[in-house]
């Protein structure tokens, strides 16, 4: 992707999370992949009253229609204020694109691939692989050291010295003044607004994270991050020893569970991963407080 590509992208990314339901923490987008770090609580579609529907549905299509149900916002509030036979039925179709993280990754890749292919007058899919999420403990240290790991993308790749100075990352474009992307800072650092300490505080947790000149060749990438370990075919918990701490990137790429020790055994469980063995589990990060949202970190790479 070159710049224009990336602010495409950007706006797009945006959109659908407002519609989908999903705040942005961070993101990083590169020539060949991106990553996106999302938290999203599910309840929150279920329980949306129309008002929230219709807002949500502005935020994506604006004052355009959507094609597959051929109306705008406005026809929207009318079938719904309505609630004539139809309104249900649509309630329940849009309901459906909200919440998740498939469907939400399938609809960015899908219009940007629209976007791209009708700026360069190309055919096809523009992204070559499925995405690969990882499910991450909210308001954790593991969340800090997911996001740190994606905001460090550039600086690993040389692309800059500092990641405040690359434009199309969560942090680079809180750095620039962007309110979103400010927001989802804050959020990372347990706080619901941005402020220069809290801005300090991230900056210096992603230099921790990767000193000067650090560039691990592409086969072994290491970060001050989060290590796991994992069953076979089952995910692992997080290894978390402080600023010693080493872990390849693929704990970050490939379906992981990261989290504390209790908090990733009690996920497993409750969703039915019974190949977690306590046993055999890694060493908890220590969590600072918590709650019941998922936070999810998707990648995907250009063919």
């Amino acid at each position: 992707m070159d710049e224009e590509a990336m602010e495409a992208m950007r706006h797009i990314m945006r959109s659908q999370a407002a519609f989908a339901g999903m705040e942005v923490l961070t993101y990083c987008f590169l020539a060949n992949h991106f990553h996106i770090f999302v938290r999203l609580d599910p309840k929150e579609t279920e329980n949306l009253d129309d008002a929230g529907l219709v807002g949500r549905f502005r935020a994506l299509y604006g004052g355009t229609r959507c094609a597959s149900l051929g109306i705008d916002a406005d026809d929207l509030e009318e079938i719904l204020r309505k609630n004539g036979d139809s309104a249900e039925g649509i309630r329940r179709r849009l309901k459906a694109r909200m919440g998740d993280v498939s469907v939400f990754m399938r609809e960015v890749k899908t219009r940007f691939t629209l976007w791209y292919n009708g700026e360069h007058g190309t055919v096809g899919t523009f992204w070559a692989e499925r995405f690969r999420s990882v499910i991450v403990e909210a308001d954790s240290e593991a969340q800090r050291m997911v996001a740190a790991y994606i905001d460090l993308n550039p600086v690993r790749a040389g692309l800059v010295e500092d990641a405040k100075d690359y434009g199309f990352s969560g942090f680079g474009e809180a750095c620039a003044g962007g309110s979103a992307a400010r927001r989802g800072i804050a959020r990372i650092e347990g706080r619901m607004t941005w402020t220069t300490k809290w801005n300090e505080r991230y900056r210096a947790r992603l230099c921790s994270r990767m000193g000067p000149g650090m560039r691990p060749h592409r086969g072994d990438q290491r970060t001050e991050a989060a290590g796991a370990t994992k069953e076979k075919g089952m995910p692992g918990g997080v290894v978390a020893e402080g600023s010693g701490l080493r872990s390849k990137i693929r704990a970050f790429s490939e379906s992981w569970v990261v989290g504390s020790v209790g908090w990733v055994e009690s996920f497993c469980s409750v969703n039915g991963w019974l190949g977690y063995k306590k046993g055999r589990k890694a060493r908890p990060v220590r969590p600072e407080g918590g709650d019941d949202f998922a936070t999810v970190a998707t990648v995907v790479k250009r063919h």
